[in-house]
This record gives C-alpha cells, structure tokens and sequence, in this order.
C-alpha cells in the first residue's frame, strides 16, 4: 500500500509592493554591560589628580607627614644578597631600556594593525616619564629638602607594564597582566627596601601613570564604538593581585625584612601594603577597561 502523498505547503503571497525578507536582520551590536569607556578614563584622571594632591599634601608639603615617610622607608632593610638582587632589576631601568620597550609595544600593537593603539603605548610611556621629570625638577618642592617625587625608576616600570597590558592581545592576557604587576611592584617596592626612595614617592608615580593610561584607553577607543563581541576574559583583577603577592613572596625569598624585627614590622607593613594596593588597582582596573572597552 503506498504512502499518502505529502502536501505541498505554499507560501502565502506578499502584498503587492513589498518582498518577503529572505534572511533576518542583523542584530545590533550588544551594548557591554558597565560604565562606558570615557567614564572610565574621567574616573582614572580624577583618582590619579586627587590621589596625587593627597600624596604631595602629606608627603612632602607637611613635616609630620614626611617624617613619617620617612620612617616607613626607613622599617625597611634588604639582605646584601637580596640588595644584590633588587639592585640588578633596578639597573635595567635606562634609556634604552625605555626606548626597547616602548618600540616593542609598538610594534606587537602594529602586528595586530591595532593604529591607534600602538599611538596610545606611545603616548603612555612618553608621557607619564616626562611628566615625572617635569614635576619633580621643576614643578614640586620638599618640606625635606631636594626632592624625590615622584619615583622615575617606579614610572618606568609602571608605564611600561601598562602599555604592555594595553598593546597584548587578549588571549595573551591573563599572562601579560600578573607579570605587569609583579614588575611594577617590584621595581616602586624595590627603591623603597633599597632607601632610594619612600613609599609617597612610589605612590605618586603610580598616580601618574593612572592619568596617562587613561589618555591611553580614550586614544585607542577611538577606533570604534562598540566593544568587543568576543567574551570579557575573566579573572584579570584577581591576577593583577596575584602579581603583587608573588612580588611580595620573591622579596621574603630574598631577604627584604623590617629593619629592626617587631619595631618596625608596623610601618614596614604599611609601606609594602600600600605600594601593592596601588599597583594591583591600577594594573587590574587598567586591564579590565583594555579587555572590555578595546576592540
């Protein structure tokens, strides 16, 4: 017995003038959850020019204040060995050293055909090192005397971490960002255990750095509107944090201690916990809005 045959279904007729859509219309690009990119950058140059004020207020415009720095500089200590150590890391930070840098941020930039990104590492790193410069010869004065903020060997080594964030494609990430961290701890951490510079030196390098990322982010947004339709790449603060630890277990591993054991543990603390916290902040928030917000 043969089967039935199938009914032929017939597609109703469009009005006259108007055609049937064959494919359906292209969504629109998804509006990423969270603040816009411009607020982002608003919000890093007004925590970078405050954060700045606060440091110069109380580090080198008041007496109790720099003395304080002063003696949180000074809880800390290095092993000759770890000294030796900390100081072979500091000694690479030269001119040529910036100039390598920042020629490879460019070019892993360019490879990507990322232009304006690759203007935005540029501006980053040339920037905040000469607004370190400027502001520390010319513009500051200390309460203490000749005058060391901000710390040049802290805004070299923070603006090159974040221009590496920055340029890095986002695969490579979550690698890029908690060395970037561990870099730039170690380095502003460095000069403090080493009593090259206080910890309000350190601080107000990184304040520098945060207002000329955030040039940086609004000058590579500028090559398109939307976000990124890829997945946000979870975990970025976390690994910014993570950086900042393994820095502080490396200068534990090499002998970096309070001074004078319990006396200074205190002060010690507090120097080493406030450069870490400026780091991981304007590492992981850096990343997170380059993750987010660049194409």
């Amino acid at each position: 017995m043969s089967a039935p045959p199938v009914p032929q279904l017939q597609q109703t007729p469009a009005p006259s003038g108007h055609e049937w859509p064959t494919q359906p219309p292209a969504p629109r690009p998804r509006r990423p959850a969270g603040l816009p990119l411009w607020a982002h950058g608003l919000a890093m140059v007004v925590l970078a020019v405050a954060g700045m004020a606060i440091v110069v207020r109380v580090a080198i415009h008041s007496t109790r204040g720099f003395h304080y720095d002063q003696r949180m500089m000074e809880s800390l200590t290095a092993s000759p060995s770890g000294w030796a150590r900390i100081l072979d890391v500091l000694t690479t930070v030269t001119d040529a050293t910036v100039a390598l840098c920042l020629i490879g941020c460019v070019v892993v930039a360019l490879l990507q055909r990322r232009w304006l990104v690759a203007v935005a590492a540029a501006v980053l790193i040339a920037g905040a090192n000469l607004t370190t410069q400027v502001l520390k010869y010319q513009v500051l004065h200390s309460v203490g005397g000749s005058n060391s903020l901000p710390s040049g060997h802290t805004t070299v080594g923070l603006s090159l971490a974040l221009a590496a964030v920055i340029v890095s494609p986002y695969r490579w990430r979550p690698i890029v960002v908690p060395g970037a961290a561990l870099i730039a701890t170690f380095i502003g951490a460095g000069t403090v255990a080493g009593h090259w510079h206080r910890p309000g030196d350190v601080l107000a390098a990184g304040m520098v750095c945060l207002g000329w990322a955030a040039v940086a982010l609004l000058i590579a947004g500028m090559a398109g509107r939307h976000a990124p339709s890829r997945p946000a790449v979870r975990g970025l603060p976390v690994a910014a944090l993570g950086g900042v630890l393994l820095a502080g277990l490396i200068f534990v591993a090499i002998g970096v201690r309070p001074s004078y054991g319990m006396v200074t543990m205190a002060p010690a603390v507090v120097a080493l916990g406030l450069i870490g916290v400026m780091c991981a902040v304007v590492v992981g928030w850096v990343a997170v809005v380059a993750d987010r917000r660049l194409a």
